[in-house]
């Protein structure tokens, strides 16, 4: 009797794991805000969770703990290499934050703290030159923020505070020439020099 409830426990947590290790489609969940339910038996999705691609490639893959994103998530282009990836807590975006270009080349750099933009943002053109270069303060654009031509040169450069411009903006062309200056206060443009179109001149 003994040795029959053993065997009955193992055959209980091995049947548990395959279940465990069954990935679970998205299309087969409801949600609720951020809550991910089964469709069938209406409770809080917990395990691994795959979206595709209408041509059957995995699109999207991580998971879920008692409803809510959790640990690793990735996203995939259609030829299977990584999209981005990114780590959640409590259903919130949390950490690094990293996206690629199909043939795996670096596209940006971010951060997330309990779901919102934080820290130092970067992004890139296939050809590795910056677009743009910045900080977030809690989901706004806080601090320096520089913006780049597709050939990596300068375009912009100023600061925001609060996700509001503030203070000198400069403007470059592609020759890495200034062409344009622009004084903020509290996000209104309050003095434009240089090439303004004529509603900015007729502000100063």
């Amino acid at each position: 009797m003994k040795n029959y409830y053993i065997i009955y426990i193992l055959s209980f947590c091995f049947l548990s794991n395959i279940s465990w290790g069954q990935n679970i489609l998205e299309e087969k969940l409801i949600y609720r805000g951020n809550l991910a339910f089964h469709q069938e038996s209406d409770e809080p999705v917990t395990g691994i969770v795959i979206s595709k691609y209408e041509t059957g490639e995995t699109k999207e893959k991580g998971e879920y703990v008692d409803g809510l994103r959790e640990f690793e998530w990735k996203e995939f282009h259609q030829n299977g290499t990584v999209k981005s990836t990114i780590n959640y807590k409590n259903g919130f975006k949390e950490g690094p934050f990293e996206i690629y270009f199909e043939d795996g080349k670096i596209k940006a750099l971010g951060n997330y703290i309990k779901g919102l933009e934080d820290g130092n943002w970067q992004e890139f053109s296939n050809e590795g030159n910056f677009l743009y270069i910045g900080n977030y303060n809690q989901g706004n654009l806080n601090g320096r923020w520089q913006t780049f031509h597709l050939n990596g040169r300068l375009f912009s450069m100023g600061n925001f505070i609060e996700g509001r411009k503030e203070g000198l903006w400069e403007y470059f062309n592609e020759q890495g020439e200034l062409f344009k200056i622009q004084i903020f206060e509290n996000d209104i443009l309050i003095k434009c020099e240089g090439k303004c179109p004529a509603k900015e001149e007729e502000s100063d």
